[in-house]
């Protein structure tokens, strides 16, 4: 990397500078910036940002709002040059002839906040703009500003340094880059040049970690010419720490030289947006186009730098006094632990930087890369190889427990060594001073002292105060202790000792060893806890610490008594043990009781056997309840000293306990619908796994998984174990789901995490043209924008360029219709103007005709052309009459409505969202002092609502000095608005008094007790039916809107039209009057009604339908008269027609008319005989009988 060197290479007018801190506003919807700030603005911040004035913009941002600075003076802003580039700073050259082209990408490894996310990946384009893509697999470019500008909510986040349509295909102009990754290396000459800056004009200490300079040298405007010399020279230097994030865009003097007057659209764009809500247009954007084309040579009337962006946040950086172990817990779970390089100083609410690092990088940014880089800083650790550290303490009538856990009675009085420890590198010193209790022959602590010497020395002092209390002195000094919300409890924080106020006061000494000191009936006791590095480096009162506590009563001069002599041998031991000279207490000891001699509880037993056996009973037992009840005549006293003897044993108890140790790989990787089986270990005593079933994933009590995909669906896993002392450990799990078409195209490298649950998708590497995470969108020609004006399709792409532009949809310029031979009339002079051209005339001929650009400018538009509103001029070159009409007007005269608009409030009435806040100083301060600082911290909040605070009064009493403020908030008509400050207001409230911003930012001493949220009241919150009434319709005498309310717009006036509000097809047109139906008829109906509501058939359907019916009718007796016909003739033919088969029936030949008829189709009415031969078949023999003739006395027979 080479060294670049401070000497400039092209100068360049700086005429503004780093931004100061100022208040983020969270969401405005796309913003101008200031007049003090005519630079684009850009970070990490939740809200717009501004820079001072133009040709150094700055801007910078993170991930917390500040309050806004007011300046009150305008700097004078030193000159600045481009930093230098091409070969000679030591840049990369980054150029294709082509029309458009991208840079490589960049991946910074701490990553680039911006906006609400974290961003891993960005790339710059040639048309001035830098994207932070959301996959590698997107990297679109579009030469097309928005005309309206940036709104918050584009798909791409980018930094606009001068975003316009730019062309190095011609061979002239170039691009350059150089990336400085500063994360441990000596910084470059540049990334120390951009420190100084940001630090002179934020006046806030800054290390960049990241840094990329990037170069547009001689960038020609779309269409180039080899010949062009208009050309724009201009820089961006992009910077962040992993929590702060700046950009400075430089424009070179004189070197901004488009020509503007033959650009097409002239919308170059000079901003921000991060695409989740937020975004910044430089103000000059606003401007005409000779001013918005220099920003090297205009510059604002502002008065003095100001940053709406700057949000400090605590750094990740590690601090000289080092940390221990950071575990994080779940539900009362072990979740899992990492080794902090940064001592957290809890002074502040939220004041936790490793905790916020480990929320920022695996919890809230949804990239799994950056929590893998946290673990590569912070590595895991669990309980395996713990070892805790090892507690003493002394409590009641002194009972002492040494390190190795040998508990004796010691009534000496005066001062103690209670406990000298020492290493390698420190030392460590505790005494402790007794008084006698009350009258009796017996003494309790009263004071402790603590000196641990490192680098420094530091020493504490407890002092039993005359109210029961405890006076605690650091280094002979008093100190004021700050409620800690992270601790819950009061902390005082000093180099070297972080001294914790809650039931007890601990000093902890390098985040290693704790002495705890609490009080009780009048008595003093400690718990004195060591880490392991001065195992077999201890002596005192507390004994010698080597796990045996055989020689644990050794004397200064090292010889020991055994641990079974008597209580006077005992004492004489303690007394070896008495402080000298050299004493930490700040106040000396009163004159010693020479004489005194304790009453030791062997001698209490033979005095009152009786009386000990009754205190036995109330003391179940315990010797040191039943010594100082004895002692003393104190039943409430023995029984404390019980109870803290008791408390002693548990915590000790629970410092060995451990959860159990969970083995095995936490992530799991599947493609599509594959089956994953993983099997996990328990280590501990009668540890187990916590099952889980669902219908993709099966975690068995053994420790077996079993993960079958069923889609993307988020879910949310940890492997939890419990031991048989029923703690638990949890192992988040970390699932990667890859969803390619292929299992080639997965990309396990790069994940997304939905969520923040534990399943994560892994990107695919797309080809064919398609884009997305996972390749699921085809290719899009109306992806990157076509040119203002020009409409899309999804299949063609961009149409044709607007009426006198040429190109390609996407490039258009102007064309030169005067250099085509455009002919103006009569003796009039062409003149090019972009996507047309004017006439100009001669002196005498200005008004003969519309032909002549002057003649246009003098007629007027014809009065009453416009309607409601609409302003009214002529085209340059027809001289037609146009209207500018309002939003919600649709047609060329402002006469027809229909367009959606949002309603402002009706009344100045409009009641004020009101909260009371009871807040609570830590020094004395005035109501003025409170209002500027709670002003400055409401104003901070993410959305931008705050007005004023009203009534402010204050009491005063023990705590602190108590004011009660009363705060408004201002409604408007945005949905965001509205949910903000009817949902979100109280939390917010809180977060901004207890966040760290509320104190570094506001710029001000001025510190606050820690804010409840039972600390604010509600006095006014008007629901979204409360607020409709305020926003009206009608206001702009629009009749007929509806009023709605979009959960993502707020309140919005629809026209009833977009609402079916002409029924049956009919055509809705919104007049001045209101909404107006022109029915159609359709099918046989002719609607009508002034809704189209009524049906009513035409006559001439009707008719029709009568004599189609009619026809119908005719032709159906028709057809039956013919079917009649047929049947009749085909009767007709088979007359007479012989039978062909043998019909058995009465031989005669003769038979009767209606025998005859089972044949025939006519009926005869005469009734006669008629001969009937039937004839034979000659093929057929015929067996004819003789005929019998019976006698007349036998009866008849049938043949």
């Amino acid at each position: 990397m080479a060294v670049a060197p401070t000497a400039p290479v092209s100068p360049a007018k700086e005429v503004g500078g780093l931004p100061a801190p100022g208040t983020a506003a969270p969401r405005p919807p796309a913003t101008t910036s200031p007049v003090t700030t005519p630079a684009p603005a850009f970070g990490t911040q939740r809200g717009p940002a501004t820079a001072a004035r133009t040709s150094v913009h700055t801007t910078a941002g993170h991930r917390n709002p500040a309050p806004e600075p007011q300046p009150t003076h305008r700097p004078i802003m030193p000159a600045a040059s481009l930093y230098p580039f091409s070969t000679e700073g030591g840049d990369q050259e980054c150029i294709q002839r082509m029309v458009d082209f991208n840079s490589p990408l960049f991946k910074p490894e701490i990553g680039f906040p911006f906006g609400k996310s974290l961003r891993d990946v960005l790339y710059f384009t040639d048309n001035g703009q830098i994207i932070f893509p959301p996959t590698d697999n997107y990297v679109p470019s579009n030469p097309n500003p928005p005309p309206t500008g940036f709104s918050g909510w584009e798909g791409l986040p980018m930094v606009a340094a001068f975003w316009d349509d730019a062309d190095f295909s011609q061979g002239i102009g170039t691009t350059w880059y150089q990336e400085y990754s500063t994360l441990s290396s000596t910084r470059d000459p540049l990334v120390r040049d951009v420190e100084a800056k940001i630090e002179k004009y934020l006046k806030t200490p800054y290390v960049a970690k990241w840094t990329l300079k990037v170069t547009w040298e001689k960038a020609p405007a779309y269409p180039s010419r080899r010949d062009d010399t208009q050309t724009s020279t201009y820089q961006a230097v992009l910077t962040t720490d992993g929590n702060l994030s700046f950009a400075l865009l430089l424009y070179q003097d004189g070197g901004m030289r488009w020509d503007y007057t033959k650009l097409a659209a002239g919308n170059v764009l000079i901003g921000f947006s991060s695409g989740d809500g937020y975004a910044q247009n430089n103000e000059l954007t606003q401007k005409p186009l000779a001013v918005k084309y220099r920003p090297d040579e205009h510059s604002s009337a502002g008065t003095g730098p100001a940053d709406a962006s700057v949000r400090m946040l605590r750094t990740a950086a590690p601090s000289l006094a080092g940390a221990g172990v950071r575990c994080l817990y779940q539900d009362g779970s072990l979740l899992e632990g990492w080794q902090e390089r940064a001592w957290s100083l809890p002074i502040h609410p939220g004041a936790d930087r490793e905790l916020e690092a480990f929320d920022w990088c695996c919890r809230h940014v949804g990239k799994p890369l950056f929590c893998a880089r946290f673990a590569e800083k912070r590595p895991r650790v669990g309980c395996e190889g713990y070892v805790p550290p090892t507690p003493a303490g002394a409590f009641g009538d002194p009972h002492i427990t040494t390190l190795d856990g040998l508990t004796y009675t010691f009534n000496g009085l005066g001062d103690f060594v209670l406990l000298l420890a020492s290493d390698a590198w420190t030392s460590f010193v505790l005494h402790g001073r007794t008084a006698r209790t009350n009258m009796a022959q017996a003494t309790n602590f009263v004071a402790f002292a603590a000196q641990y010497i490192s680098a420094t020395i530091t020493t504490v002092e407890w002092t039993l105060g005359s109210q029961g209390d405890i006076q605690v002195l650091l280094n002979n000094k008093t100190i004021q202790f700050s409620y800690s919300q992270d601790m819950g409890a009061a902390v005082y924080y000093s180099p070297g000792v972080l001294l914790v106020n809650a039931s007890s006061i601990t000093a902890i000494f390098d985040g290693a060893i704790a002495v705890s000191i609490s009080a009780a009936s009048g008595i003093l006791s400690v718990v004195c806890s060591l880490p392991d590095q001065y195992c077999n480096n201890t002596k005192g009162l507390l004994g010698v610490w080597d796990h045996d506590p055989a020689d644990d009563f050794q004397m200064p001069n090292g010889t020991s008594i055994s641990v079974n002599s008597s209580e006077k041998e005992i004492y004489s031991y303690g007394m070896t043990w008495a402080v000298g000279e050299h004493r930490l207490f700040a106040q000396p000891l009163d004159s010693l009781v020479m004489n005194f001699t304790p009453t030791f509880l062997s001698q209490l037993w033979q005095e009152n056997k009786s009386q000990y056996q009754l205190a036995a009973s109330q003391c179940h037992g315990s010797k040191e309840c039943i010594y100082d009840v004895l002692s003393t005549g104190d039943v409430a006293l023995g029984l404390a000293t019980q109870s803290l003897a008791a408390d002693f044993q548990q915590k000790k108890a629970v410092l060995n306990a451990f959860p159990p140790v969970i083995t095995g790989d936490a992530s799991l990787m599947a493609f599509r619908t594959e089956r994953v089986m993983r099997q996990y270990r328990a280590v501990g005593e009668g540890a187990r796994f916590v099952p889980h079933l669902s219908p993709e994933l099966n975690i068995s009590e053994s420790g077996t998984l079993t993960w079958e995909p069923r889609g993307t669906a988020p879910f949310t896993v940890s492997l939890e174990a419990v031991g048989s002392n029923n703690l638990s450990a949890l192992l988040q799990l970390r699932f990667t789901l890859c969803s390619c078409s292929r299992s080639q195209e997965c990309d396990y490298s790069n994940t997304v995490t939905l969520g923040q649950s534990s399943l994560q998708l892994a990107a695919c590497r797309c080809e064919g043209g398609y884009s997305g995470p996972f390749c699921q969108d085809p290719p899009d020609p109306c992806a990157q924008g076509c040119f203002p004006g020009v409409g899309c399709d999804s299949h063609t792409g961009c149409g044709p360029c607007p009426a006198g532009l040429t190109g390609d949809g996407w490039h258009c310029s102007d064309v030169d219709e005067c250099a085509q031979g455009m002919v103006c009339p009569g003796n009039a002079t062409c003149t090019n103007t972009v996507g047309s051209y004017a006439c100009s005339c001669t002196a005498g001929e200005e008004d003969k005709g519309p032909g002549c650009g002057s003649a246009c400018d003098s007629r007027s538009c014809p009065e009453g052309y416009c309607s409601n509103g609409g302003h009214c001029h002529r085209h340059p070159t027809t001289c037609t009459p146009i209207c500018a009409c309002p939003p919600a007007f649709i047609d060329q005269h402002c006469l027809v409505a229909g367009g959606d608009f949002q309603p402002l409030p009706s009344t100045a009435d409009l009641p004020r969202r009101s909260v009371q806040l009871r807040v609570r100083t830590l020094q004395n301060a005035t109501a003025g002092e409170v209002n500027g600082t709670v002003s400055a911290i409401l104003g901070s909040l993410e959305v931008k609502t705050f007005q004023s605070n009203t009534n402010i009064t204050q009491t005063t009493d023990n705590n602190g000095f108590t004011f009660t403020v009363v705060s408004e908030f201002a409604y408007d008509n945005r949905g965001t608005v509205i949910r903000f400050l009817n949902e979100e207001l109280p939390r917010a409230i809180t977060s901004a008094f207890n966040g760290q911003r509320g104190w570094r930012e506001v710029g001000t001493h001025l510190l606050f007790q820690h804010l409840h949220r039972d600390n604010i009241t509600d006095l006014v919150k008007l629901s979204v039916a409360e607020l409709r009434r305020y926003f009206p319709c009608g206001l702009y005498g629009y009749k007929g809107y509806r009023l709605h309310y979009v959960g993502t717009i707020g309140f919005i006036c629809i026209s009833p039209c977009k609402m079916g509000y002409c029924q049956h097809g009919g055509r809705c047109q919104h007049l001045l009057e209101g909404p107006t139906c022109s029915c159609l008829p359709f099918s046989i109906f002719s609607p009508a009604g002034t809704q189209c509501e009524q049906l009513a058939i035409s006559l001439a359907a009707f008719l029709g339908i009568l004599l189609g019916a009619l026809a119908l009718l005719c032709l159906l007796l028709t057809i039956a008269c013919l079917a009649l016909h047929l049947c009749r003739r085909h009767c007709h033919q088979h007359q007479g027609v012989k039978e062909t088969f043998w019909r058995p029936r009465p031989f005669p030949s003769l038979m009767t008319a209606g025998e005859r008829a089972e044949t025939s189709c006519s009926h005869s009415p005469e009734r006669h005989w008629e001969l009937q031969l039937q004839a034979i078949d000659p093929s057929v023999q015929i067996k004819i009988q003789r005929p019998h003739v019976r006698p007349p006395s036998h009866p008849s027979q049938q043949p």
